[in-house]
């Protein structure tokens, strides 16, 4: 007869060994982020977004994945570390401004992942590629996630939440992100477009928003001298239809670099992001009070506009 003791020491080697070989599966893929792979601000921002929000807060891990596509170059993936019993992750497709790379907008991956998102951030296939290469890529980018999820060779297989997938961009890689959205459709639950360039370089605007559908958060600066916000992200919100759900948040300072690391208010980007991300592809109805124009005044004189629908 085997002793009570015996089984339950066997169940414990067992269970040990089951626990080393996951760690050490997962550490083939991943790499531990506590030497400072990733920026520290990004941390903070998810830390206190989980605080005021009162959400989860989770350990991120980044990947590099073996691209294999035609349409980008490389990427970084940026995940929350989770537990075999939770619930598949919502899942962001970053793109690039122009002859800009993934690494000048770090403090998105930890920023985001911290609540439970998989980030993509990811490279062009040249720093120069087209307003409609973006587009593409990102498109690529939601497709490769998808499969991402049911590669076994994976540490997102089975990790992602088809149905709960947005994009975001900077520059002419939020101008694509535009391009991008209205054809994706409602196969994606949200974009957005940080301090948008509207088209290819010097030439005029030549996009149609007439059936965008998914919702939309535009975010740009007043003295932004690459893109002014009149003929680039306030014209793209007045092109999105009245019936689409969106917001225009226009910074009152900053450059057009806004949103890339050390920008002047990544805590306000960051927060506002991650409240219309939790309300649109989680549900989280109760943080839409985050991202309306009702808002204290200290908040309110961070912009010189901010415009919703509805």
């Amino acid at each position: 007869m085997i002793s009570r003791t015996s089984r339950t020491l066997g169940g414990a080697l067992i269970s040990l060994t089951f626990l080393l070989a996951t760690t050490l599966t997962q550490s083939s893929f991943a790499q531990d982020n506590s030497a400072g792979r990733y920026r520290p601000e990004g941390r903070q921002i998810g830390f206190a977004a989980a605080r005021e929000f009162d959400e989860r807060l989770f350990e991120v891990r980044t990947y590099d994945p073996v691209v294999n596509v035609a349409e980008f170059a490389s990427a970084t993936i940026f995940y929350p570390l989770t537990l075999s019993f939770d619930a598949p992750n919502g899942a962001i497709a970053f793109a690039p401004g122009y002859r800009a790379s993934k690494d000048n907008y770090e403090w998105w991956g930890p920023a985001l992942a911290s609540l439970g998102y998989v980030v993509m951030i990811m490279d062009t296939n040249a720093p120069d590629s087209s307003l409609d290469d973006r587009k593409q890529a990102l498109i690529a980018a939601v497709e490769f996630l998808k499969n991402e999820n049911n590669n076994s060779d994976s540490p997102l297989n089975n990790k992602i939440d088809s149905n709960k997938i947005a994009i975001m961009g900077h520059s002419m890689g939020a101008g694509g992100a535009l391009e991008a959205a209205v054809e994706l459709g409602d196969t994606i639950k949200a974009v957005i477009p940080l301090t948008p360039y509207c088209c290819e370089p010097g030439q005029p605007y030549a996009g149609d928003l007439s059936a965008l559908t998914v919702p939309t958060l535009i975010i740009a600066s007043a003295e932004d001298t690459v893109a002014p916000p009149a003929d680039h992200a306030r014209m793209l919100y007045d092109a999105i239809p009245a019936s689409t759900t969106k917001v225009y948040m226009e910074f009152a300072t900053g450059s057009h670099n806004l949103p890339a690391n050390g920008g002047p208010d990544l805590q306000t980007l960051g927060m506002a992001s991650l409240a219309f991300l939790k309300v649109h592809l989680d549900g989280r109805e109760n943080l839409a009070s985050y991202i309306d124009d009702d808002m204290e005044a200290d908040m309110a004189a961070k912009f010189s506009s901010y415009l919703t629908n509805p």
